[in-house]
This record gives structure tokens, C-alpha cells and sequence, in this order.
């Protein structure tokens, strides 16, 4: 089995102005400790996509239990897990600061044809490769369902940038965050003092999209819905 640990350096440009880390900084420094997993068992994303197969992320989920300072020595670790469906499958992380669990999350991936766009069986080929485990940071492997909205607080049109999209042509995916987070109200914005977040991927974002970023608070969630130019529910994000 095999559980990948990451240690990270935080830089300035991760910190807010109070010496905490930044969510987006969090979240990406689990990405890159997913991405040093893939690249030590030989599963290199940019040549997989090359050869018409990659791995497409559907969903996060966060718990920050203690936001990590400047100065604090920042570890990750992470691990896959077993099939959840026949097209999908689990990775799960830990962050620490100075030895203490900062923060627990899980991600939920498919395999994506890239010529039909759509998902492929995970042949079981994969989880011998990754070494998975049979272990989850959640009691409860179900992820928690996002809230259905229909009516909407205020809402805010972005351009999408060249630089938002990565390698598959698609906006990056912790660059929805990164929209949410310019959507929500400045008086929340202020405050974030999130504690969980929720990010669902409908479909993709290419380049020349036109989105509209539509924000309600439900349930004690800031919620921002995605929407492109066809009133296509793009991304659900949930912060708490």
C-alpha cells in the first residue's frame, strides 16, 4: 500500500494579512501531493492526456480543523482508495501543521475518454499501479450533497482568462474557487473564516465560455453556482 507524503514551503503570495494560509493555498498543496503520487507510480498526467486518457476531478470536499500560520512546517499526505463506482474512484488527504492535523479532505475522480468526453470503466489495473488503500479521512464515505438553489442573492459575470486554463483546455480546477471567492459578498470575503468546503464539477469550462456567478446563502452555506452562457449549471461551491 502506499500513503505519498508532500512537504510544502509555503510562499508569501499563500498567506492572507492575518499570517493564515489562504484556502486556495490549501487546497493547492493537496493537489500537488496527488500530483507527486500519480508521478511516482509512472502515471504522468500530461503524457496520459497525450494518449487520449485522463483523470477528471468531480468533486471536493475540505474540513479545516486549524488554519495553518506563516512559519508553521506544512506535510500532506494522501492516498487512493477503491472504486466508489465502476467509473470513479477516491483519493483521500491530510494536512499538518507542525506535526498537528490541520485539515482533512477527499476528492472523487473518473478516467475521461478524451475523444468521446466521456467517462471509461477504471480497469482495476489502476489500483494495483496507485498501491490503494482501504482507509478514508470520513466516516462516511459519501460525500455530502450540495443544496439545490433556485433563487439567487446577486450575481456576477466573469471573463474567463488564458491563463485559467490548463493542459486538457479546460479551467483549472481550483480556479472555480477562485471565481466563488470573487462572487460572494465583500462583507463574507472579508471575514473567511470558512471552515468547509464543497466543490462539485457538472461540466467543464473552456476558453471562450461566457459565466455568470450567482450566490445565495442557504442553510448557513454561501453557496455560488456557476452558469455559462446557455444557463448551463457549470460547478456547485459550498463554503461553511
Amino acid at each position: 500500500n502506499m500513503i505519498v507524503e508532500f512537504n510544502y514551503n509555503p510562499i508569501l503570495e499563500d498567506f492572507n494579512k492575518n499570517r493564515t494560509l489562504k484556502i486556495p493555498a490549501i487546497m493547492k498543496i493537496l493537489e500537488n501531493a496527488g500530483t507527486k503520487h500519480t508521478d511516482a507510480v509512472g502515471d504522468n498526467i500530461l503524457d496520459s492526456s497525450n494518449k487520449g486518457l485522463t483523470w477528471i476531478l468531480t468533486d471536493w470536499y475540505v474540513e479545516i480543523k486549524s488554519c495553518p500560520t506563516y512559519g508553521d512546517k506544512i506535510l500532506s499526505k494522501t492516498w487512493s482508495q477503491f472504486t466508489t463506482t465502476t467509473f470513479g474512484c477516491a483519493r483521500d488527504f491530510e494536512l499538518y501543521a507542525n506535526e498537528k492535523l490541520a485539515a482533512i479532505a477527499s476528492t472523487r475522480w473518473v478516467l475521461l475518454d478524451l475523444k468521446t468526453e466521456r467517462p471509461t470503466k477504471i480497469d482495476r489495473e489502476w489500483f494495483t499501479i496507485y498501491q490503494s488503500e482501504d482507509k478514508s479521512v470520513f466516516d462516511n464515505p459519501r460525500l455530502p450533497k450540495t443544496e439545490t438553489v433556485t433563487e439567487f442573492l446577486s450575481e456576477k459575470a466573469l471573463e474567463i482568462r488564458r491563463g485559467d486554463i490548463d493542459f486538457n483546455d479546460h479551467v483549472h480546477n481550483l480556479t472555480y474557487l477562485d471565481y466563488a471567492l470573487e462572487a460572494i459578498p465583500q462583507d463574507v470575503y472579508d471575514k473567511m473564516d470558512f471552515t468547509k468546503i464543497r466543490i462539485s464539477y457538472k461540466s467543464a469550462v473552456k476558453q471562450n465560455d461566457k459565466i455568470v456567478c450567482k450566490y445565495a446563502f442557504v442553510n448557513e452555506k454561501h453557496i455560488v453556482n456557476i452558469f455559462d452562457q446557455n444557463n448551463e449549471l457549470k460547478t456547485v461551491i459550498e463554503l461553511s
